[in-house]
């Protein structure tokens, strides 16, 4: 290439930069504001954003300073899906994910490989299909159904003192919380807010 014809283009980069920068760091917003949306108000300026890569490894969008870490939704799909956990239980998600196997991930669970704690956290999220979500004003609509999760790993319904899963009718379980997996890894209280309640 000539070099007045490189001269002009490098001339150019700065004035593209300055053009482009604007719009990443909105996209960037936006991928934050839909990752926190799970939380409650009070939580969402201190939590992590994280982005799972193709190796399902999280890539910092934004450090957090209050413990919580939210998994970005992905975008090339027509889903929706963001979720927030304590950093001391978003490992397990993360290696689950990598993992791609229950027999595998409960390999390593059972070897100690995976460290579990087993105190109670807190876990929250949203999932539907993405037109239930409006970006711009960062709300949603009943198709997407959000809820929150209290952790407590291989304890069972009846130690806690909730009813399982089982035993709540569908049409009683967003008024009544319940637990899902009883006794196992996953185990926890579902709490899922009523669809007036969404938007």
């Amino acid at each position: 290439m000539p070099v007045v014809s490189r001269l002009r283009r490098a001339r150019w980069r700065p004035v593209v930069v300055a053009l482009l920068l604007p719009a990443l760091a909105f996209a960037q917003d936006k991928t934050i504001d839909t990752a926190v949306f799970p939380l409650p108000t009070q939580l969402r300026a201190g939590a992590a954003v994280v982005r799972l890569n193709a190796a399902m490894e999280p890539e910092v969008v934004r450090a957090g300073t209050n413990g919580m870490t939210c998994i970005a939704d992905y975008p090339k799909d027509d889903e929706l899906d963001v979720r927030c956990y304590r950093d001391s239980f978003i490992p397990v998600v993360y290696r689950r994910f990598q993992l791609n196997s229950e027999e595998k991930f409960n390999a390593e669970l059972q070897s100690g490989k995976l460290a579990l704690s087993r105190e109670p956290t807190a876990g929250y999220r949203c999932s539907g299909p993405i037109a239930g979500y409006d970006a711009a004003r960062n709300t949603i609509d009943a198709r997407v159904e959000c809820w929150e999760s209290l952790h407590f790993p291989y304890r069972t319904a009846a130690e806690v003192g909730f009813p399982d899963e089982a035993d709540v009718p569908e049409a009683q379980q967003r008024g009544t919380p319940y637990v899902m997996s009883s006794g196992t890894y996953w185990s926890h209280v579902m709490f899922r807010h009523p669809v007036a309640h969404q938007d």
